[in-house]
């Protein structure tokens, strides 16, 4: 199954090449949480009328789409540099899905998961 990730509804089949950072939260319950995703200099940067374009995030896989509109632009001396889209899982349904569309998301492209450590002084 492909999956890929996008920037505009428009240009759904021109998916981003650049591998994000994702940065996951989830509550206590394991109910709700959040997915970060950080893109430093994606291919979206590239072309400015495709940064005109940018509407939202959508995560595709299959016939299944998740869709934020939750994204920052991070400037570095004038030039866009960083971009950074934000998920917020409201139930377990939504967290299942979003977990699917990263199983096969990291199959296709090879993308790794590592827990982080907390430290303690």
């Amino acid at each position: 199954m492909i999956a890929s990730i996008s920037f505009s509804d428009r240009h759904s089949l021109e998916k981003e090449r650049t591998l994000p950072v994702v940065k996951l939260t989830r509550s206590k319950n394991g109910k709700t949480g959040t997915a970060t995703f950080i893109f430093f200099k994606p291919n979206l940067f590239k072309s400015p009328s495709a940064i005109q374009n940018l509407n939202g995030m959508y995560l595709t896989w299959g016939t299944r789409k998740i869709i934020t509109s939750d994204i920052q632009i991070i400037f570095q001396a004038g030039k866009p540099f960083l971009l950074k889209a934000m998920l917020i899982f409201k139930n377990s349904q939504e967290w299942f899905h979003f977990l699917n569309f990263m199983t096969c998301y990291s199959e296709e492209t090879g993308l790794l998961f590592s827990e982080s450590t907390s430290f303690t002084l």
